[in-house]
């Protein structure tokens, strides 16, 4: 009876077979138990090792060689590197080191950036303006007569650079055609100590009890006192003549109104 007990249960766990006892794998098949734990070891530190590739995203195979196949080659954003792609040999190779301290960089740096400096490439969106202010010019002095011309702007739109600009054209313009050359006259506002010292500007040779004012209104009154030549009179900065009373703007604008003025003012 034991015997026979022995044989019923002895073929029990053959007749359930698990699925990975049913098919091994041929590799499998002539591993020893010690030979499969350290190929798992060694699975498992392959894939902890940083050098070996991961597969995380779900198109991505591992059959797919290293795992790169469609990703976008990443360009370099380095600023040097950007720089020279941007501008390659416009870039000099050899540049002077800034110094501060050098009093010729200041003094270079200092012209270019003043506002009268006329740039290398002359003066751009000014040609209407200089045309309008030079054919006034021009017909003030064909016609021997005075005027007046107020110029407005915001700062640094080139209001000063143009004026200038049209003086030389009426110098040059007036010696082409044989006519007498217009003297002329820059005054600054922000120089003046008082407002009134610009009629000392434009009358130089003021003597005698008269101020200048009153000696430039009995000139321009006058035909034998009045001067032969036509005389342009830039004032640059003229809100610094603005007082409670505009007295000198007014005096200074009503001098070409006189009947033997030969006063160009450009304000």
């Amino acid at each position: 009876m034991p015997t026979l007990r022995s044989a019923t249960l002895s073929p029990a766990p053959a007749a359930t077979p698990s699925p990975t006892a049913a098919t091994p794998s041929p590799a499998a098949a002539g591993t020893t138990p010690s030979s499969a734990a350290k190929r798992r070891m060694t699975a498992r530190r392959a894939a902890d090792s940083p050098d070996s590739p991961h597969f995380t995203s779900p198109h991505k195979s591992p059959l797919a060689g290293t795992g790169n196949f469609g990703a976008p080659k990443m360009l370099s954003a380095s600023p040097k590197s950007s720089r020279k792609r941007l501008y390659g040999d416009l870039v000099p190779a050899e540049r002077p080191k800034w110094n501060p301290r050098d009093p010729a960089q200041m003094q270079a740096v200092k012209e270019a950036l003043h506002v009268a400096t006329t740039p290398s490439c002359g003066l751009v969106c000014r040609d209407d303006e200089q045309r309008r202010v030079f054919e006034f010019c021009k017909a003030c002095v064909q016609q021997e007569r005075a005027g007046s011309l107020y110029v407005c702007g915001c700062p640094g739109t080139g209001k000063t650079l143009s004026i200038s600009k049209v003086k030389q054209s009426v110098s040059r313009w007036a010696d082409e055609m044989g006519m007498e050359t217009p003297d002329d006259l820059s005054i600054n506002c922000t120089n003046l100590g008082n407002t009134s010292d610009i009629f000392g500007k434009v009358r130089k040779k003021a003597s005698g009890k008269l101020s200048p004012l009153q000696q430039l209104q009995r000139m321009f009154s006058h035909k034998e006192s009045a001067p032969r030549r036509m005389l342009l009179v830039v004032v640059d900065e003229m809100d610094y003549l603005i007082t409670r009373d505009r007295a000198v703007l007014h005096d200074l604008f009503m001098l070409t109104t006189h009947q033997f003025s030969r006063c160009i003012l450009i304000g």
